[in-house]
């Protein structure tokens, strides 16, 4: 952010594991993950499942943020078709 400011922040993905396991979706500001902003989730296979959500946070000017995936076991993801993930941030004040 080149502001410091309260920021909405809005998150979506649609994924599908190769392999049963706990996926967890996560925006992060400077490679800290943002708890209200963390879902995590059992995945079937071949089942898709969306993960999406909104916060409002407070971020510091120069402050860096992401989204990231993690598993508790190595696997194959695919992501949904067109547009596969979003992330928008917007300045509230």
């Amino acid at each position: 952010m080149t502001e410091a400011g309260t920021y909405e922040v809005n998150y979506s993905t649609t994924m599908t594991a190769a392999v049963a396991t706990t996926i967890t979706l996560a925006v992060r500001v400077d490679g800290i993950d943002v708890p209200s902003a963390t879902i995590s989730r059992a995945l079937a296979v071949g089942t898709s499942s969306l993960f999406n959500g909104s916060t409002v946070v407070t971020l510091a000017a120069g402050n860096v943020i992401d989204m990231a995936l993690s598993a508790l076991l190595a696997v194959g993801i695919t992501l949904g078709s067109g547009v596969n993930a979003t992330l928008s941030v917007k300045k509230l004040d």
